[in-house]
């Protein structure tokens, strides 16, 4: 793959569960030069809960960060600068990098839906070529239209794996995601669940905050990340995995398109499913979110293969492909 050949990238992402690395990697391995930083400027807990608010109120120690990184790469000259969200940048920030690298190509990739990222629509004018994961927020706001991605630790391997578990679940806690998996969790008897939380502050406020933290224990959540090596030997003995989507996004999420490239069966919340190029009801089930029901026949039927060419096009090397614009990816 000889597309990003020698080619530089500046790369702003949140640092979510490594994922970013793996961008990055793919990235050099198409032979690019690859500069990572966290798109995010903040980091303690209280901050990012402050952050729900609205990503102004960090603004100036904002321009700080970005502009101390930009001291340190303005002698660089990129080909390419990508930004995944930009929920953190202010505009002055952007305009300030358009004038230092002014031959790069400026590329923005939503992996969340604009209604959980205040303000970003606004700094679409600072970039040359904008894609999203959600397919309603590109069609409304005509760019290009880009689900995420499986990483190749989740390419499907031909062994015969025995389950453990009829549906595991392994997930950040938010919204009406611990309701739903009380609700689901309570009718299976075999399960593995990992309800992941970003601190203890959080797991508190949601404990008098949220009906359904009533009755739990501090004990009940995790607050350490879990690996992708690890997801993934947990998924390959299970024979679904749940998926529940935030209620204000339609876009597919990553445990999606992971469960797509372990051919993995997938238990989804998300209607929005049965409009993609990949959607098979004896591989799909999708529940209801207030009476979550995922019939015994599901569990029973074997996954059903897709074409390789719809297939592929879901791995993170046609997706980094494709959200700079270098090809339809």
């Amino acid at each position: 793959m000889d597309l990003l050949k020698g080619k530089k990238i500046l790369l702003f992402s949140q640092f979510f569960f490594g994922y970013e690395k793996k961008i990055a990697e793919k990235m050099r391995e198409y032979g690019a030069v690859v500069s990572l930083y966290d798109e995010m400027s903040i980091t303690k807990p209280l901050e990012r809960a402050f952050l729900k608010i609205s990503a102004s109120i960090f603004s100036k120690k904002t321009e700080r960060y970005y502009f101390d990184i930009l001291e340190k790469e303005k002698e660089n000259v990129y080909d390419y600068v990508l930004f995944i969200d930009c929920e953190m940048p202010t505009e002055k920030i952007l305009k300030k990098y358009r004038e230092i690298f002014s031959t790069a190509k400026f590329c923005l990739h939503l992996w969340d839906s604009l209604k959980n990222l205040k303000g970003v629509k606004d700094k679409f004018h600072c970039f040359d070529y904008i894609s999203s994961f959600d397919r309603k927020d590109a069609c409304d706001c005509n760019i290009v239209f880009r689900p995420l991605f499986f990483l190749d630790a989740y390419r499907a391997k031909k062994e015969l794996v025995k389950y453990e578990y009829d549906i595991s679940f392994i997930g950040t806690i938010h919204s009406d995601r611990y309701a739903i998996i009380k609700k689901l969790f309570d009718s299976t008897k075999m399960f593995f669940i990992y309800p992941f939380l970003q601190s203890t502050f959080i797991y508190y406020f949601y404990r008098f905050t949220k009906s359904e933290f009533k009755g739990t224990s501090i004990s009940d959540f995790k607050f350490k990340k879990i690996e992708s090596e690890k997801i993934a030997e947990v998924i390959s003995k299970s024979k679904a995995v749940l998926d529940i989507q935030h209620p204000r996004q339609t876009g597919l999420t990553m445990r999606t398109l992971e469960m797509l490239g372990m051919k993995k069966k997938l238990v989804t919340t998300n209607s929005d499913i049965v409009n993609y190029d990949f959607y098979n009801e004896r591989n799909i089930c999708v529940i209801n979110r207030s009476s979550p029901v995922i019939p015994e026949e599901f569990y029973k039927t074997e996954y059903e293969e897709i074409p390789e060419s719809i297939y592929e096009y879901y791995s993170i090397g046609q997706w980094v492909l494709g959200v700079l614009g270098v090809c339809n990816g």
